[in-house]
């Protein structure tokens, strides 16, 4: 019996208790449509800047109000992606006739997606060199003393007669 007397009397006091009265509401200043005759018998001249604190307090607490609404901005389901570059078409990797070209461009892809690319530049440049050694290679990049042989042995293996009609004459 006694729990609910505390726990009504606890309701009433919550109810109560939190409401506060607010003081003068604040009305803040507002353009007018006017026609001629009320804006000729308006007082014309300087009028000297009197500050509202009233005023000025209401406009903080716009601009206030006016703040939070935009940090606190929920994008409801209402919202589109949009999507300005054009999906890439896939290459098609069976346009390879040869199997070995085909595994040769997958590896050379592979590197080059990988988080080295230099992996890829190295795979793509294998055919190429007779026994070239990574390292060697980046050190004698590094050096710039780069020197690269070519195996037109492998280069025939792989792209028949093809490659020698794109080098200059």
């Amino acid at each position: 019996m006694n729990f609910i007397k505390v726990s009504i009397l606890a309701t009433a006091l919550s109810v109560w208790l939190p409401t506060v009265q607010a003081e003068e509401v604040a009305s803040l200043p507002t353009i007018k449509v006017m026609a001629d005759s009320e804006l000729r018998q308006e007082a014309v001249g300087v009028v000297p800047y009197q500050e509202d604190k009233d005023v000025r307090k209401a406009l903080q607490h716009q601009i206030i109000k006016k703040e939070n609404e935009i940090q606190n901005y929920v994008i409801g389901d209402n919202f589109a992606v949009l999507d300005m570059q054009p999906k890439a078409s896939e290459p098609n990797i069976n346009q390879i006739s040869s199997p070995l070209l085909r595994e040769y461009v997958l590896a050379v892809a592979a590197g080059l997606q990988s988080s080295d690319p230099t992996a890829g530049l190295f795979t793509m440049m294998e055919p190429l060199s007779m026994g070239m050694n990574r390292e060697k290679a980046l050190e004698a990049v590094r050096n710039g003393t780069f020197k690269l042989n070519i195996d037109t042995d492998r280069l025939n293996f792989l792209l028949g007669d093809k490659w020698q009609s794109a080098l200059p004459k």
